[in-house]
């Protein structure tokens, strides 16, 4: 279908009034650019404060929310908000900075699961939290909510009739395959069902009834999968 105007990897992405958007990622360094996919090419619409890789997006009643990631030296614990791609501005920030957390809107919030707390280039076997952070766009709020029972990055959140999950990731450099139930009122998970095999990384993508997880790594970079996995529930 075409190609991105800058090439870059773990990005964050976002659907804002039916037009796709690419926010930063990383290259030879982390990117700033937010790109956008309209009428079969690329271009680049606006430019986060910095540039940032690892990070995550969930959109709320027509905003995107970037959340976590890395700027090259540090955790990114401001949390972005944009319309348009063009005009962004701090909605919040986390309680703790984080990247690779698994993060999903549900109930006219965003919530973080986890995520990786390692300032070097790579993350595998450094150090992870449990956090369950929720973000609440009306008040610019961030709340720890819970923890998961280990802690861990790279995790995939979704939303499924109505019920809040989180499924596989990583904890210290292992793959999972465990799917939790979130209750949003405590944090606390209960555990429901397994991936068909340990994952992680993969892309999420929901309907009214169904989730499906595509691609993923099983434990790193240098194993990616090729399989999509549909969630429904039964």
């Amino acid at each position: 279908m075409g190609a991105l105007h800058e090439a870059v990897h773990d990005a964050a992405g976002g659907l804002l009034g039916g037009i796709p958007l690419v926010f930063g990622g990383g290259a030879a360094t982390e990117v700033a650019d937010v790109q956008n996919w309209q009428h079969g090419r690329s271009q680049v619409v606006g430019h986060l404060p910095v540039g940032r890789s690892d990070s995550a997006a969930a959109v709320v009643g027509g905003t995107a929310f970037v959340v976590g990631g890395f700027d090259g030296s540090s955790l990114r614990r401001d949390i972005l908000a944009t319309t348009d791609g063009r005009h962004i501005h701090v909605a919040g920030r986390l309680r703790q900075g984080v990247r690779y957390p698994g993060v999903v809107a549900f109930d006219g919030a965003v919530w973080i699961f986890g995520g990786e707390l390692a300032t070097t280039d790579g993350t595998n076997g450094g150090p992870e939290t449990s956090a369950i952070q929720r973000f609440d766009p009306r008040t610019g709020r961030t709340t720890v909510v819970g923890h998961l029972p280990r802690a861990m990055g790279h995790a995939m959140a979704f939303a499924l009739g109505g019920e809040l999950y989180v499924a596989g990731g990583r904890s210290a450099g292992v793959a999972r395959d465990r799917i939790l139930r979130i209750n949003p009122s405590n944090g606390r998970g209960t555990g429901v069902g397994r991936l068909p095999h340990a994952e992680s990384d993969a892309a999420v993508a929901a309907s009214a009834a169904t989730v499906w997880l595509v691609g993923g790594e099983t434990s790193g970079p240098t194993e990616p999968q090729r399989t999509i996995y549909a969630l429904t529930l039964s």
